[in-house]
C-alpha cells in the first residue's frame, strides 16, 4: 500500500537533503527541505503583502482575490475558503467574471488604451452588468445558473467598456465584503496583479468604489515567493 506523506504547514522544516543528494547538486550537506505551497499562494507572497488586511487582486481571464486575515472563513455558497499561512490565514474566492469577457466583445489592446483614456474614473456608469462570458458563477456568489448581463449595448465602446469595468469592479467589492461580513480582516489595501493592473484608469477607479488603497503588485513571480516564504520561516 502506498503511504501518504504528513501534512505540515508551508514554510515548516521537513528535514535536511541527503547527502547523495547534496553531492549530485553541489549543495551544503546541511541545507534545509521546506514545505513549499501552491502557485497562487507562492505569487501571493511574492507581493511583499504580510500583514492582516492586505489583499492581491488578479485580474486576468477571471477575477481571484486573497486577502490575510487573523481568523479563517468559509461559505461553499458564495465560493469562500481559507488557507492556513503561518499564523494568518488566506482567505478569498475566484470569479468567472475578469478580462476574458474583453475579448469576447472584440476589445483589440489598441482599444483598451485608448478607450480607457478617454474613461473618468470617478464617474458611475449607468450601466449595471455582470459580465460573464457564460453561464455560471462561482464567487461571490455560488451560482451555476447565473446568466450573463451585458446589454443594453450603449452607442460608443468607451461607454461599453466603463460598464464593463465597472461591473468586474462592483463583483471584486462584493467579494472583499463577503469576506468581512464573515469575520475576515477588513482590508487595507489591494496590490493588483495580472493584465489589468497595467490600467491605470481603471486601479483609480477601483480604488474609489472598493474604498481602499490600490496599486499594481511590484512582483508576482511565484518562485520569487516560495523563495521568500523559504527565508522568512527559516529565521523565525
Amino acid at each position: 500500500s502506498t503511504t501518504l506523506p504528513n501534512v505540515v504547514e508551508p514554510g515548516y522544516n521537513v528535514g535536511t537533503v541527503s547527502s547523495s543528494v547534496a553531492e549530485r547538486l553541489a549543495l551544503p550537506k546541511d541545507a534545509k527541505i521546506m514545505a513549499g505551497t501552491t502557485d497562487s499562494i507562492a505569487a501571493f507572497l511574492a507581493s511583499g503583502a504580510s500583514e492582516s488586511g492586505q489583499a492581491v487582486s488578479s485580474l486576468g481571464s477571471t477575477l481571484a482575490i486573497k486577502m490575510l486575515s487573523d481568523m479563517p472563513v468559509e461559505d461553499s455558497n458564495r465560493g469562500i475558503y481559507s488557507h492556513r499561512l503561518g499564523s494568518q490565514w488566506l482567505v478569498g474566492g475566484a470569479s468567472n467574471v475578469g478580462c476574458a469577457v474583453l475579448r469576447q466583445e472584440g476589445f483589440s489592446n489598441e482599444e483598451l488604451i485608448n478607450l480607457s483614456k478617454s474613461i473618468d474614473p470617478s464617474t458611475d456608469s449607468k450601466l449595471d452588468y455582470y459580465p460573464l462570458t457564460k453561464k455560471g458563477e462561482r464567487f461571490p456568489e455560488n451560482d451555476p445558473n447565473k446568466e450573463p448581463v451585458l446589454t443594453p449595448v450603449p452607442e460608443t465602446r468607451g461607454e461599453y467598456l466603463h460598464g464593463i469595468l465597472q461591473g468586474i469592479t462592483m463583483c471584486e467589492k462584493k467579494g472583499y465584503s463577503a469576506l468581512v461580513e464573515l469575520g475576515a480582516t477588513k482590508p487595507t489595501e489591494i496590490s493588483t496583479a495580472g493584465g489589468g493592473s497595467k490600467n491605470t484608469m481603471w486601479t483609480k477607479m477601483r480604488e474609489r468604489i472598493i474604498g481602499v488603497k490600490t496599486s499594481q503588485a511590484s512582483n508576482i513571480d511565484a518562485a520569487y515567493g516560495a523563495a521568500l516564504l523559504g527565508v522568512k520561516l527559516a529565521v523565525m
